[in-house]
C-alpha cells in the first residue's frame, strides 16, 4: 500500500519530454515576529547539580533550576562537548604524527637504496609530515617490501609496531624510550602474561642478547627468534619459561620503570618475570624440554645477580642434569624436533658447550667442585660465514662486526676444561692439597693456559676496539690465572724459606693479571661505556680487586684498583650481587689492615653511605667467598668464608673515615 501511495505522489514526465522550467518564486520577507524571537541555543553542557538530579538545565550559570532551589551551580568544563571534540581530534592528529615519526625512524635504521632515497628526499625537499607520508606510501608501499629479503626486514620491523604507543597506563614516555630502537624484535604474546607491549619485550630481549649473551651464551639466537616470532608455543627453541627467564635477567639491565616489580624498589628488578618463570617450571612437574633446560640455566644467572646464588645453584644443577638427559635421549629429541636432524644436533652441541663454559666459571668464582663434565669431542664449526653486527644497545652507535660466536664458545669451553682441573684439585673434598701437589696442579694449568693463548685465532685476539664477548673471554683467562696462583701466594705454617721464591712468583702473576683485567675494563668503558657489562664480568672484576688489596702502595696497582672499584660501583645500585661483593672487599681490606689511599677510602665511604645499610645482610643468600680468607694457608684462618655468613657477622661494623685513616697508616 505504501508503495502504491508513494507512486501516486510522484509525477513522472513522459520519456523525452521535459517539464517547462518555472522561475523561482521570490522569498517572502521575514516577519517582524520571527526577528523578535531569540534563536534556540543548543546546550552542550549541564551543571553538576542538574546532572546528579537528572533535571533539565538551562545552560547558563547560575542555571534556572539552581536559582529556584537556592543551590550552588557548578559547571565542569571537561564535560563540555564543544571542548572534547577538538581535543579528541588533536589527540588523534598527534598519535598519527607519532606513528609516522616512528615509521620514518624505524625505516631509516636499515640500509637500502630506497631508504637512501627517502633520506635524500627529506634533506633536499624539506617536506612536511603529510608530504613524507605520501612519499613513503608511494615509494615504500608494503607490497614492495616483500620483493627482497632486505626490504622484507624493514617491512617486518615497521609492521610489528604499528601501534607505537605502549600500553603503560598513564606513564609518560621519556626521550630515551621514544628514541629506543631495539636491534632484536620479539612478541609479548603468547610468551608472557605480564605485558602485551611488544616494544617493551623487544627492549628487554635486545638487552639480553646484547650483554648477557656475551658470556652466558647457550641459546642459538637465530633459532630462538625464528620460533619466538612465529608465535607457536608448541615449538622447540622457544617457550614461555625461557622467555620469562630472559625477560627477568634483562630487567637487570633496563632503566624502564616497567622493569621493576615494585615501583621504586631496585631490588625488585625482574622479580615479576622471575616469579612467572618459576611458576611455569613448577607447572611442568619435572618435564624436560630443550627450551626449558635453557630457561632453567638462565634463572641461575638471575638469582645470582639478585644475591641468591645458593638458590641459584640448585637451578644450575637442574640445568646440567637436564642437558645430560637431553643428550642421553638425543635420538628421541632429533625425531620429534621440528627442524632437520643436523640443525637439532647443532643446537644441542651449542647448548652443551655454552653451558659448560659458563658453569665452570661459576664453580671457579664460587670455589666449588665442578658439577658438569667437559663435553668431550664436541666442537662447533668455526669461522662460519657472517655473524652479523653488534652495537652497545641501548646506546645509539654504528654497528661493528660481531665476534665469531662459535669460535668464542669453543675457546671458552677449552678454558673451562683447564679450570675444571684446577677446581677439582683445589675445591674437592673440602680441603686444600699440600703445597707440592698444589704447585704441580697450578704449573700444569699455567702451561695449558699459555698454549691456549698461543693457539687463539686472530678473530679472538684482543685490541682497543674488541667487542664485549672477546673482552669477557680474556677476563675469564686471567681470572683462572689469579684464582690458581692466589693459593700459592700465601704461606702455610709448615713452609720454609725455600717457598719464598714460589710465593713471590705467584704474587707477581696474580697482580699482573689483575692489571690486565683493569686494562680490559678500560677498553670496555672507552669503547662501549661501562653502564652495562656481562654479569660474569663483575665476578672477574671482584677477583682482580682481591688480588690488588695488599699492593696499593704501588702506583700501577693503586690506579688499577681505583679503576676496577669505580667500574663495580656503577653496577652496585642495579645488582645486589655487586653490592655484596663490594662489601666483602671492604671487609677484607679491614681484616688485612692493608694500606688504603685516601681516594680508595673515599670510594668505600661513598659506597657505605649511599648504597649499604646495616640490615642489608639479611637479604643475601650467597655462598660467594671472601677471596682473601679462602686462599689463606695458615690454620688460624677464619672458618667463615661465605658471603651471607660474613655479612651477618660484620653487620654491626661501620667503617668511618676515622677507621679508614687509622688503617691507612698501617
Amino acid at each position: 500500500m505504501w508503495a502504491g501511495g508513494l507512486q501516486c505522489l510522484i509525477r513522472h514526465p513522459s520519456p523525452g519530454v521535459h517539464p517547462p522550467r518555472q522561475a523561482p518564486e521570490p522569498p517572502e520577507p521575514p516577519s517582524d515576529h520571527e526577528d523578535s524571537l531569540p534563536k534556540k541555543r543548543k546546550l552542550t553542557n549541564a551543571c553538576v547539580a542538574c546532572k546528579n538530579a537528572k533535571e533539565k538545565c538551562s545552560g547558563e550559570q547560575p542555571c534556572t533550576a539552581c536559582v529556584r532551589k537556592a543551590r550552588d551551580c557548578v559547571f565542569n568544563p571537561e564535560d563540555d562537548q564543544r571542548r572534547r571534540i577538538p581535543l579528541r581530534r588533536r589527540i588523534d592528529e598527534l598519535e598519527e604524527e607519532q606513528r609516522l615519526f616512528l615509521r620514518i625512524l624505524r625505516t631509516l635504521r636499515h640500509r637500502s637504496h630506497v631508504v637512501d632515497g627517502l633520506l635524500d628526499y627529506i634533506k633536499k625537499e624539506k617536506p612536511d609530515l603529510a608530504t613524507i607520508r605520501r612519499y613513503m606510501d608511494q615509494h615504500l608501499p608494503p607490497h614492495e617490501f616483500r620483493k627482497t629479503p632486505e626490504l622484507l626486514r624493514i617491512y617486518q620491523d615497521v609492521e610489528r609496531f604499528q601501534d607505537p604507543i605502549p600500553k603503560r597506563g598513564n606513564q609518560a614516555l621519556n626521550i630515551a624510550q621514544l628514541c629506543d630502537y631495539p636491534p632484536f624484535l620479539g612478541m609479548a604474546r603468547p610468551w608472557t602474561t605480564l605485558t602485551d607491549d611488544n616494544g617493551f619485550v623487544s627492549h628487554l630481549i635486545s638487552l639480553f642478547f646484547t650483554w648477557q649473551q656475551a658470556f652466558c651464551n647457550w641459546i642459538d639466537q637465530d633459532l630462538f627468534f625464528r620460533d619466538m616470532n612465529a608465535g607457536n608455543v608448541n615449538c622447540t627453541f622457544c617457550s614461555p619459561i625461557l622467555v620469562n627467564a630472559i625477560l627477568a635477567v634483562a630487567c637487570l639491565y633496563s632503566d624502564y620503570p616497567e622493569a621493576w616489580a615494585e615501583p621504586g624498589n631496585t631490588d625488585s628488578l625482574g622479580q615479576h618475570f622471575f616469579t612467572e618463570a618459576e611458576r611455569l617450571i613448577d607447572a611442568e612437574e619435572g618435564k624436560i624440554t630443550f627450551a626449558t633446560a635453557q630457561g632453567i640455566a638462565v634463572l641461575y644467572t638471575c638469582l645470582s645477580a639478585m644475591g641468591k646464588d645458593r638458590q641459584g645453584w640448585t637451578y644450575l644443577s637442574r640445568a646440567v642434569h637436564a642437558v645430560e638427559y637431553l643428550r642421553s635421549t638425543s635420538d628421541e629429541l632429533f625425531r620429534t624436533a621440528d627442524v632437520p636432524r643436523d640443525v637439532m644436533a647443532g643446537a644441542l652441541d651449542y647448548l652443551e658447550i655454552g653451558l659448560f663454559g659458563a658453569t665452570v666459571a661459576c664453580t671457579l668464582c664460587l670455589q666449588k667442585e665442578p658439577i658438569m663434565k667437559p663435553p668431550k669431542g664436541l666442537q662447533l664449526p668455526i669461522h662460519q660465514g657472517d655473524d652479523g653486527t653488534w652495537s652497545p644497545y641501548p646506546r645509539q652507535m654504528d654497528p661493528v662486526p660481531a665476534a665469531h660466536r662459535h669460535c668464542a664458545l669453543n675457546y671458552r669451553a677449552r678454558l673451562a676444561e683447564i679450570a675444571t682441573d684446577v677446581c677439582e684439585a683445589l675445591f674437592s673434598n673440602g680441603r686444600k692439597p699440600p703445597r707440592p701437589d698444589l704447585e704441580e696442579v697450578v704449573t700444569r694449568a699455567y702451561s695449558q693456559l699459555t698454549i691456549w693463548m698461543h693457539d687463539l685465532p686472530g678473530c679472538l685476539h684482543c685490541d682497543d676496539h674488541s667487542v664485549p664477548e672477546i673482552l669477557s673471554l680474556h677476563q675469564y683467562y686471567h681470572s683462572i690465572i689469579m684464582v690458581s696462583f692466589a693459593f700459592l701466594r700465601t704461606r702455610a705454617p709448615q713452609d720454609d724459606e725455600t717457598t719464598e721464591k714460589s710465593i713471590e712468583s705467584a704474587r707477581e702473576k696474580c697482580i699482573s693479571s689483575a692489571h690486565i683485567v683493569s686494562d680490559l675494563v678500560n677498553i670496555h668503558r672507552n669503547q662501549w661505556g661501562i653502564e652495562r657489562v656481562a654479569l660474569f664480568d663483575i665476578q672477574f672484576i671482584s677477583v682482580a680487586l682481591y688480588n690488588l688489596l695488599d699492593d696499593l702502595r704501588d702506583e700501577k696497582s693503586h690506579a688499577a684498583f681505583r679503576n676496577l672499584a669505580k667500574a663495580m660501583m656503577v653496577h652496585i645500585p642495579r645488582w645486589k650481587m655487586a653490592r655484596g661483593m663490594f662489601r666483602l672487599i671492604q671487609i677484607a681490606m679491614t681484616q688485612l689492615r692493608a694500606y688504603q689511599p685516601p681516594d680508595i677510602v673515599e670510594i668505600f665511604r661513598t659506597f657505605e653511605q649511599g648504597f649499604w645499610r646495616p640490615e642489608d645482610w639479611n637479604s643475601f643468600s650467597s655462598a660467594y667467598p671472601n677471596f682473601s680468607i679462602a686462599i689463606r694457608q695458615d690454620k688460624g684462618a677464619s672458618e667463615e668464608v661465605d658471603m651471607d655468613r660474613i655479612l651477618a657477622h660484620w653487620d654491626g661494623l661501620t667503617l668511618t673515615s676515622d677507621t679508614g685513616s687509622e688503617l691507612s697508616g698501617g
